[in-house]
């Protein structure tokens, strides 16, 4: 699975950059996931480490080269000086035709 900041899939990153949020406040982000395999991806679930950072939105199956709209919002309880950067964790099945 690639991510990706722009719908086209041109632009790959590595981890979710969720920049400065200062406390107490919501920003939600868009990101693109895309199955670069031949394989079929079935019940995906995508998550963080970080329980103040919720997936909104996120696609359930992906066929070969498909992608998808990744919906993160960030609820920050303290504001970090540098920002918040996290892996993107997905959790599903391959099936191989």
């Amino acid at each position: 699975m690639k991510i990706f900041t722009d719908v086209a899939c041109l632009t790959e990153v590595s981890t979710l950059d969720l920049g400065i949020v200062p406390a107490g406040e919501v920003k939600q982000y868009e990101f693109y996931v895309k199955n670069p395999t031949k394989a079929y991806l079935r019940e995906l679930k995508f998550y963080t480490s970080h329980n103040e950072i919720a997936i909104l939105t996120a696609p359930k199956d992906l066929n070969p080269e498909q992608s998808g709209r990744l919906l993160v919002e960030w609820s920050p309880s303290v504001t970090l000086k540098e920002g918040l950067k996290t892996q993107l964790l997905i959790n599903g099945k391959e099936i191989w035709q």
